[in-house]
């Protein structure tokens, strides 16, 4: 038996447009055993034939030979009111009344009608097939035993509600052959029947007449009694699935294929081929490389790198986490790259969105639908007529020239100092802290570089000397308390000493020194002096004057002595003056001196006498001879006693007051100081110690905090944080001083750095869709002058509406390649892609919500696959086509369907990533109870601002009355008229006050379902005033639905009306249909993640009877869930340790009248309201970790998204200026009077 040990995956996809298919040259095809008889069989033969036989059950059987003929099940209009049917048949939108206006069968005609818009809705949206459509002509014949029945011709219908009625619209597509009757007649009856041809019989110069097509299909079965052919015109599901898939499949050689069918050497391959990826930053990432046609994020921005890099992933894409904006991201790179990618989903509500996205950016066209290219082709055409080419360079080096500028200021704020070993945000940090202390330090000293520097390794040895100087007082008394302050003295025997000189100057010497100069002055023309010192220098003036009085007569006084004393002086100081001039002076001195007085040193004396004139006559006014007042002695005696104690005052003293003496002090003021001096103080006690600690300090440099200090009597408790201030103050100062990139502390040259990187940001942004844009013009201009042959034959089929994916790739492949690198598709026409059209990747959208047999058509399209998917709200659900009484969707444990997803054989395979952050707008307890409920606490959600005031986006209504009979069939209670009631009450008033929202209505019964539209549209009918938010065309219209059809539906809001009841006794029934069944939880998943907005819910049973222990684990999930919605958890907290400067700054804003809340959400560092604004406040330390473009452009907006003011404050104006911030804050949210905030500061 042969193994795939040599297996090797198909060869890659690239450029070469071979029209063999790509998997002929599969090794699986050529491998030899060396055995002739021995047939290869690959491991994985067993799983295709499981797949096969799934494939053949899709969709069930097949409408268009088993059409089930009943009332249930269509429309008949065969015998219609000539003017609707003539309406109709024209293609004007006609209403059911108008077609069938007997009474009789217009009733059976609204029941189908109702049946198959529910039906048609389920399978557009979950499945993406249109197969409502116009039957014409029914054939029924038999083979085998077995009865056929089926339209001979089709043509697609619109049916939608109107009211109480339905409208009815035959779309202007062309007519085609029932390919199922094609087929069958070819292989049972061996009748061949030309599709083209029967079309043709149609088309009576350009009216539809299908007669003379139902006629020749007579004449061809003539010879046949058992194949009929009976006019009739019949409006039902049409369509089929298993036969196309079937026959696309039957080659499925496919490396990933195999994988997942288990043959272990393509389990490796796949494995080992994946190719390790580092994700730059995007920081780091040149504009030129940085080509993203959309906004990502940092997990988003890590899917994108591992597909570009051919890796093979499955993606977890919980209900708005960004899943399009990642697609988006991934083609516009394979694109680039020359790559073309099949997009596959079951829901159009996926496809579009990826179009939309497209078309957003200015690519409409890229991505064409395969079931009906030739639009997108058109599209995609007269875009690349109409681009030019960017020009790009300006902006790329204007956004990295920023962003440097940007990253240097994240840089130096966050970078510590060589010296200090701190940053600038620690700083703000350190000062934040201190400022919220009880008693906060107030220190203004500023430390000079060698303390900081001194300090950086730690203040704590600084702090307890500081609190052991408070300890022995040192900071009890200032400058100005005590002229003892910062006094030095050797010991303690010194402080005492000059203490008692203090205390003698004080009590004795001076008070007698001040009582005795009076009298003495009064004797002399002099002035009373102003200080003890000029009191001192009159004493040593009178008894100079008096000593020379005994040698010399008083009229040595009366003039200048000058030239005396030149002439009496050394010959070579008076060579100028004549000697018989010196000769005389000399006399006339020598006639000063008193007779028989002998003066040793004549010159000397004169000199002394001149220096007592000039202080006597600067005191005296002219014409008064000096005189000796009496009682001088003494007094002089007395005042060298006080020269002498205050010189030694001075000297301890001088070093604490500059060096100035006390006798200079005006007298009252030297008293006062003498008196302080005098007094007992504790400044003078623990000397020696103090004087330890103050070397100490002082080798610290720490004399101006200790200054201040003293100034302030702070106490030894607080001297700590004293310091603190001090040190980070100055660290933030220098920091700010000697820092480069912090732009010289100019917070307006930030923000307009920031707002210029937005701008600039934006423009790339755009750019890069259009480079993509105009490279795919480039490769269409080629194509073009390269082959021109396929140009025409491409403008001829559009020109035709003929294009299809083969006409397309047989006509002009080449061309096809330039305008449509991205194909899109759900899973059931995947087979229209003929085998020799190339894919480098297959993207599986909504991937858990299909099987792997409806898949592997695609899957084996490209060696590359990424499944994209929701496991929880997503399972792979059996259906039916054909709308038919006995076809019921059988039941199934959710569970075990999930795993049979591809989603979940696929990550069983390769890696799983997962898109963890929702950007819906949805209220906070909504996203909370998902994330919690169904998702583990594992998503994370920007919160809305309107739950910040208080609006909540789950509610729950519990029916009093909600009871009723249960069905005698089922047992079950459902379509309770009480809740009915509820939900269309709920409705009617979303619809006059918020018509412009969206709505659905959910639940868990169709029974319910069908109840709720018919009470809808009579309460619709009694208020016409409403029935346009009801009947309108629009993208998201209203509709009530099942859970089971409501996978791919979203809504603004959503009402679920749970649909069952209580008993009348008031018991809650354990059968609450699906949700009742294994895994039905996921259902519940469904009701929860439809609504962007806001969960109603609507229950006959409260939450605690739905929790009761008696009933089953499904059904008690429900009660669960219901729990957590009626009882939202608190909103989380990071767990971060809080700014302190945001703190502050809440305390500005709450005295504003604010409501202030920091760290909302564990996502907004200060979230504030006031009067229905909401703020959201980012500073640097919560943008640190966020790339440039992401702190600066992506999360504002996506907090504006979601209803907030967004502010940006900087670190430096939130320190420096709180006030400046919250004044701002208050002026955006409308508070003029801020005069609280200076009260506050």
């Amino acid at each position: 038996m042969w193994r795939a040990d040599n297996y090797d995956a198909p060869p890659g996809a690239g450029e070469s447009l071979d029209t063999t298919p790509w998997w002929s040259s599969d090794l699986a095809h050529q491998v030899s055993v060396g055995d002739s008889e021995a047939t290869p069989v690959n491991q994985a033969a067993k799983a295709w034939d499981g797949w096969w036989e799934q494939l053949e059950s899709l969709g069930g059987k097949s409408p268009l030979i088993h059409f089930q003929d009943r009332s249930e099940n269509r429309i008949d209009i065969s015998r219609g009111h000539p003017g609707g049917l003539a309406r109709f048949l024209a293609g004007s939108p006609t209403l059911l009344g108008n077609l069938i206006r007997d009474d009789v069968a217009r009733k059976p005609a609204h029941k189908a009608a109702a049946r198959l818009v529910d039906h048609a809705t389920e399978l557009m949206h979950n499945r993406g097939l249109d197969t409502l459509a116009l039957g014409i002509g029914l054939v029924e014949w038999k083979h085998d035993g077995v009865d056929y029945t089926g339209p001979l011709l089709l043509r697609p219908v619109r049916l939608r509600r109107r009211g109480k009625d339905f409208e009815l619209t035959l779309r202007r597509s062309r007519v085609r052959l029932n390919p199922g009757i094609q087929r069958a007649f070819a292989e049972q009856l061996q009748v061949s029947l030309d599709a083209a041809a029967f079309v043709a019989l149609t088309d009576d110069e350009g009216a539809f007449k299908p007669n003379p097509a139902l006629d020749r299909l007579r004449d061809l079965t003539a010879h046949r009694g058992d194949v009929s052919v009976s006019a009739r015109l019949v409006i039902s599901s049409f369509g089929e699935v298993s036969e196309p898939m079937l026959a696309d499949a039957k080659n499925l050689q496919h490396n990933i294929v195999d994988a997942l069918g288990g043959n272990p050497h393509a389990v490796s391959t796949l494995q080992n081929s994946r190719v390790p990826v580092e994700v730059s930053h995007p920081d780091r990432r040149s504009a030129d490389t940085d080509r993203y046609l959309t906004d990502a994020n940092g997990e988003q921005d890590a899917i994108v790198a591992n597909i570009h890099a051919g890796n093979s992933l499955v993606v977890h894409t919980p209900p708005g986490t960004g899943a399009t904006q990642v697609v988006v991201n991934a083609l516009g790179g394979m694109v680039a790259n020359h790559k073309r990618v099949l997009i596959i989903s079951p829901r159009p509500g996926s496809s579009a969105a990826i179009k939309d996205r497209l078309a957003e950016v200015g690519l409409a066209g890229m991505a064409v639908e395969l079931a009906n290219p030739g639009r997108d082709i058109i599209s995609s055409i007269t875009r690349s007529e109409r681009v030019k080419k960017p020009v790009l360079r300006d902006v790329d080096q204007a956004l990295e020239r920023l962003r440097k500028v940007i990253l240097r200021y994240r840089e130096a704020l966050s970078a510590k100092n060589h010296e200090l070993g701190v940053s600038a945000l620690e700083c703000f940090t350190a000062l934040g802290k201190l400022s919220l202390e009880n008693n906060p330090p107030e220190t203004t000293a500023r430390l000079d570089t060698e303390a900081l520097v001194s300090l950086a390794g730690g203040l704590g040895q600084a702090a307890e000397l500081l609190a052991k100087a408070a300890e022995l007082g040192e900071f009890k008394y200032g400058p100005d308390d005590s002229p003892w302050y910062g006094v030095s003295f050797g010991s303690a025997e010194d402080a005492r000493k000059s203490h008692e000189r203090a205390q003698r100057l004080s009590t004795d010497l001076i008070p007698r020194l001040r009582e005795k100069i009076g009298p003495i002055l009064d004797e002399t023309p002099l002035p009373a002096a102003n200080s003890v010192g000029q009191m001192g220098l009159f004493i040593h003036l009178l008894m100079d004057m008096r000593d020379t009085l005994d040698r010399f007569l008083p009229s040595v006084y009366d003039r200048s002595l000058r030239d005396l004393i030149i002439a009496t002086g050394p010959q070579d100081q008076a060579k100028e003056m004549p000697r018989i001039q010196r000769r005389r002076l000399k006399g006339l001195a020598k006639e000063h001196v008193r007779p028989g007085v002998h003066v040793g040193d004549l010159h000397e004396s004169l000199i002394k006498i001149q220096s007592q004139r000039e202080i006597w006559n600067r005191f005296v006014e002219s014409g008064h001879q000096p005189s000796v007042p009496s009682g001088l002695p003494d007094v002089h005696v007395l005042y060298q006693d006080i020269e002498s104690d205050l010189h030694e005052l001075d000297r301890v003293l001088g070093s604490a007051h500059g060096g100035s003496r006390l006798a200079d002090l005006p007298t009252a003021d030297f008293v006062t100081v003498l008196a302080k001096l005098a007094e007992e103080s504790d400044i003078l006690h623990s000397l020696e110690r103090r004087q330890e600690v103050a070397d100490l300090l002082a080798g610290w440099h720490l004399q101006p905090l200790v200054d201040d200090l003293a100034t302030r009597h702070v106490e030894g408790s607080a001297v700590a944080n004293e310091l603190a201030m001090a040190w980070w103050r100055g660290a933030l100062e220098t920091i700010l001083e000697k820092e480069e990139g912090l732009l010289g502390s100019d917070t307006a040259v930030l923000q307009r750095l920031e707002a210029d990187f937005r701008l600039v940001d934006e423009a790339h942004a755009a750019g890069n869709a259009q480079l993509l844009g105009w490279q795919l013009a480039e490769r269409w201009n080629l194509g073009l002058m390269d082959w021109p042959e396929e140009a025409t034959a491409l403008k001829k089929v559009l020109k035709n509406q003929t294009a299809s994916v083969h006409s397309l790739n047989a006509l002009a492949p080449h061309l096809t390649k330039a305008l449509a690198p991205v194909w899109i598709s759900n899973p059931y026409d995947a087979h229209l892609l003929p085998d020799t059209m190339r894919f480098d990747a297959v993207f599986v959208l909504d991937a858990a919500a299909l099987s792997v047999a409806e898949t592997v058509g695609a899957l084996r399209r490209a060696p590359q696959v990424v499944a994209w998917g929701d496991p929880v709200a997503q399972t792979p659900r059996p259906f039916s086509v054909r709308l038919a009484i006995e076809d019921k969707t059988p039941e199934g444990d959710f569970d075990t369907l999930h795993d049979q997803s591809l989603f979940a054989a696929l990550r069983e395979l390769v890696p799983t990533m997962k898109l963890e952050t929702s950007y819906r707008a949805s209220g906070d307890d909504l996203a909370t109870v998902i994330s919690n409920a169904f998702y583990g606490g594992t998503n994370a959600h920007v919160p809305w601002a309107g739950s910040f005031l208080g609006h909540p986006s789950v509610a729950l209504d519990v029916v009093e009355e909600g009871h009723g009979m249960p069905d005698p069939s089922t047992g079950i209670v459902e379509g309770v008229e009480a809740e009915v009631r509820a939900a269309v009450s709920h409705v009617i008033d979303h619809a006059v006050s918020r018509p412009g929202e969206s709505l659905m209505v959910l639940t868990a019964s169709a029974v319910h379902a069908s109840k709720v539209h018919e009470a809808l549209a009579l309460a619709v009918a009694a208020k016409p005033d409403i029935a346009e938010f009801f009947t309108k065309d629009s993208r998201e219209p209203f509709v009530v639905v099942t859970l089971d059809q409501a996978g791919a539906l979203t809504r603004d809001r959503v009402i679920f009306s749970v649909g069952y009841g209580r008993t009348p006794h008031g018991r809650v029934l354990s059968d609450l249909g699906p949700l009742s069944q294994p895994g039905g939880e996921r259902l519940l998943a469904v009701a929860f993640t439809r609504a962007r907005r806001h969960v109603r819910v609507i229950s006959c049973a409260g939450v605690e009877a739905l929790r009761d222990e008696r009933l089953s684990d499904t059904t008690r999930a429900l009660g669960d869930v219901l729990h957590q919605a009626a009882n939202p958890p608190l909103a989380r907290a990071s767990g971060k340790e809080q700014d302190p400067l945001l703190v502050d700054l809440a305390k500005r804003l709450g005295a504003l009248g604010m409501v202030v809340e920091l760290d909302y959400q564990a996502h907004i560092p200060l979230a504030a309201s006031y009067g229905g604004y909401c703020i959201a406040l980012d500073t640097d330390t919560s943008l640190m970790p966020l790339s440039v473009r992401e702190a600066l452009r992506l999360r504002p907006a996506a907090l504006a998204k979601s209803g907030w003011h967004y502010v940006r404050v900087h670190s430096l104006e939130l320190f420096s200026a709180p006030d400046v911030v919250a004044s701002r804050i208050a002026t955006l949210v409308g508070i003029t009077d801020t005069a609280a905030l200076s009260h506050d500061g």
